[in-house]
């Protein structure tokens, strides 16, 4: 039976991975709506299928028995930023009109090695779940709550979180920048 060492802040425990259908559906579900985000051509389209992969991650936070991960999922990522991601693409429609002008100059070797980067993680990913298999171990009472998750976040890796800020207030700033208008 293989298991995976979960640590929420000073916790730390062996669960073995259950083999739950459900599960597996939703993380198909996540997969193929995040493929297509990339596929899609149409902006909307490629949000609303990022808005299946949010929800689908957070289906399988709820199987994982993360509830309150699985409503901040669905609050600040499904919630607050795609509502970000659809005033970008509101603000920007002209210049998404504009991108269609120009020619793709990435050569065909980048598109290979990536393909080939896609298959062999695929592959390796797959070799590690035929060895998946095993019974739901009991979890401890406070797993998923609010104090252990706020102790990780503000305890143990507080510089890590306060780097992440950093990037989305240096986004923030340079979107800002970009959809200003010059004054004629």
């Amino acid at each position: 039976m293989n298991q995976v060492e979960i640590q929420i802040g000073k916790y730390k425990q062996m669960v073995p991975i259950p083999y739950n259908p459900m599960l597996w559906f939703l993380a198909g579900l996540a997969f193929v709506a995040a493929l297509g985000v990339i596929l899609y051509r149409k902006p909307v389209h490629a949000c609303l299928s990022f808005l299946l992969t949010l929800l689908s991650l957070a289906g399988i936070y709820l199987q994982l028995s993360a509830e309150f991960i699985a409503i901040m999922q669905v609050l600040v990522y499904a919630g607050a930023i795609l509502v970000i991601f659809m005033f970008v693409i509101i603000l920007f429609q002209d210049a998404h009109e504009q991108l269609r002008l120009f020619k793709a100059q990435s050569t065909s070797r980048l598109l290979y090695a990536a393909g080939a980067v896609l298959v062999l993680t695929i592959l390796s990913f797959a070799g590690q779940i035929k060895s998946f298999s095993g019974e739901p171990a009991s979890l401890p009472p406070d797993f998923g709550a609010v104090e252990p998750i706020g102790k990780a976040l503000y305890v143990d890796f507080f510089f890590p979180f306060e780097a992440v800020i950093l990037l989305f207030l240096v986004a923030i700033i340079g979107a800002l920048y970009m959809g200003k208008k010059e004054k004629i």
